[in-house]
Formats: C-alpha cells, structure tokens, sequence
C-alpha cells in the first residue's frame, strides 16, 4: 500500500475542477492506497502567498507519493522527501504573456522550469499540451505522461427536445481565448437564447448590445447547478482558441447536448471523430455556420449527440483513476 497526498490549490468560486477531479480520484485511489488531501490556504500570484503554499506543502510532505494536482505547481520547491508528481493541465498562462514581458520568465521558472525539475515524473491531460510543456521547458518528453481528464458522473445523459425555433445555447468562460469575442458576432440575426457563463465584462455587454443578441449570464455556479445548465441548454458552442483540454466538450456529450467545437487541438481529439461540429475558431463565418448546421440539419444534430455519448466511454473516473495507480506503482517500487 503507497501513502499518497494530494496538493490542491485553495478552492475559488467558479474555479473547482482540478479540486473536484482530484478529490474524486482520491476516493478510487484510497481504495488500495492511504491517501490525504492538502488543501493550500493562500490564492493568488503575490510573493506572500507562493511562500505560504510552499510552507504548508513542506510541512504536509510525505515519504510516499506527494501529487501536485495543479495551478500551484511551485509547491514542488518546499518538498524534499518522497517522489513528486507534477500534474499540468496547460501552457496558457506562458501562452499568453509575451516574452518581453518579464512576467513570463518569473512563470517559466517558477511555475514550470523549476518544478518540473523537482518532479519524478509530470502527468498531462493531452498530448497537446505535452508537446507545449517540451517546447517551453525544454523537459525531455520520456518525463510526461499523458492521463486525460474524466467526465465528473454529475453529468448524465438527459433527453431533450431540440428548440429549433430558438434553441437555448450554452457558452463556457469568458477569457479571451474562450472566443466569445467572436461568437456573439456569429449568433447576428439567429433567433436563440445565448446562456453565458462566466463573469462579463463592459466589452461583452457592448457587443451582445450592438448584435441584438437575447442573452443570460450565470457565474459562481456549483457542480450541481453547472450541471443543471447543461440539461436546460440545446446545445453547446465551446469555439475555444486555446485549451490544455476542453471538459465542457464532454460534459455537454455526457448530456447528450450537440456540441460545435474548435478544429484545433486537443478539442478535435477530445470530441472524437464525429462527436462535435468542428469550426474554425477564428473565422466568425464558419462558427456561424455551424450553429446554423446543427439547428436546421436534424440527421446531423441526431448524429453529433449519438457519437458525442459513445466517444465519453474514454473518459470514465474508472479508466483514469487506474492509469494513476498504475503510475504511483511505477514511482513505489524504484
């Protein structure tokens, strides 16, 4: 039996999957395993706050397994015993910030370089952004492990009528790459409801004005209510311009919620061949007409909701709880 600890990162409103998929995991992996979860106490990028969580992961450090579950990959440095897994979900902090901003050495290292460093061995949820952790870092790749993310059970399959008169469509996030910038613009002139979630923005607010667009927004949700959301929806549009993964994808397939998506990766991956309409996320014409196909095309919206519920047998708790166990055994018997 392996003693395993999770490190989570302190719990933010609207910001709880890595915590949840964790601590879901933890309940298989306890099973043939003593396993503890660290919760971190400090949020945010200040220096106080990074000593803090390095601290209380010192302190907390065992002799076993100690998995860094995300976000706060730094408390690697304040552990010095036992084997480290490092999990990253993605590169899009790096991604994001230019190289002439001095912002993004202090990530590189101190979020990627010198932990990666520290770890035993770095889990991912793509192959993706496995390849972006090498090209960032220089990590040789025989170090990462891709596991992929699992579809949390709240999300079941739950029939629905498809409103093709004005179909509610559910939008995910509102960072910039999450592309709603370049949606809105699509849904000129279709009769919907567009359902956001996440916290707007004065931006948004102005181009959901200058498009017409009948809206509702939603943020701070609960699983349970996250859930909920789906249920109610008609369909999802995730056209993302960046993602480590894309769970809303298969959340809305678990559903049985036609999805458009990104022809990019990991989401063209992640959907399965022929469980999502894919778009090209930078071309407003192409989105639109993808949400347009999937409302007015019936055999393809039967089809997309038919494979989306066969692709997430890929990505049940089971399945990916077991490809950990098999990585803590590998680290327990060196």
């Amino acid at each position: 039996m392996s003693s395993i600890i999770f490190f989570l990162r302190k719990m933010r409103p609207g910001a709880f999957s890595i915590n949840q998929t964790f601590e879901a995991l933890s309940d298989i992996v306890g099973r043939s395993n003593h396993v503890s979860l660290c919760h971190l106490t400090q949020t945010g990028a200040s220096f106080k706050s990074i000593l803090g969580n390095i601290i209380t992961a010192m302190r907390a450090s065992g002799t076993g397994i100690n998995h860094i579950t995300g976000d706060v990959h730094y408390v690697a440095l304040g552990i010095n015993v036992g084997h480290i897994v490092l999990t990253i979900h993605d590169c899009v902090i790096l991604d994001r910030t230019s190289k002439w901003n001095p912002k993004f050495y202090l990530y590189l290292w101190f979020w990627y370089k010198l932990p990666i460093w520290k770890a035993d061995k770095v889990t991912t949820i793509s192959e993706k952004t496995k390849f972006e952790i090498a090209a960032f870092t220089g990590c040789s790749a025989d170090k990462i492990v891709v596991i992929p993310n699992f579809v949390n059970k709240i999300y079941r399959y739950h029939p629905k009528e498809f409103n093709k008169t004005c179909p509610r469509i559910l939008h995910i996030g509102v960072f910039p790459n999450k592309n709603l910038e370049r949606v809105i613009p699509a849904l000129e002139g279709i009769p919907c409801i567009l359902e956001i979630i996440g916290e707007l923005e004065e931006r948004h607010f102005n181009l959901l004005r200058r498009y017409g667009i009948d809206f509702e927004s939603r943020a701070n949700l609960l699983l349970s209510e996250m859930a909920e959301r789906y249920i109610q929806a008609d369909m999802l549009v995730f056209a993302s311009t960046y993602e480590g993964f894309g769970l809303p994808v298969v959340e809305a397939q678990s559903t049985g919620r036609p999805v458009v998506t990104s022809n990019i990766a990991p989401l063209n991956g992640v959907a399965g061949d022929k469980g999502a309409c894919f778009v090209n996320p930078y071309d407003i014409k192409a989105i639109r007409e993808g949400i347009l196909k999937v409302i007015h095309d019936d055999g393809f919206r039967t089809r997309l909701v038919s494979n989306g519920l066969e692709n997430i047998k890929r990505f049940t708790l089971e399945q990916v709880a077991k490809e950990y166990q098999q990585l803590y055994q590998s680290l327990a018997i060196r």
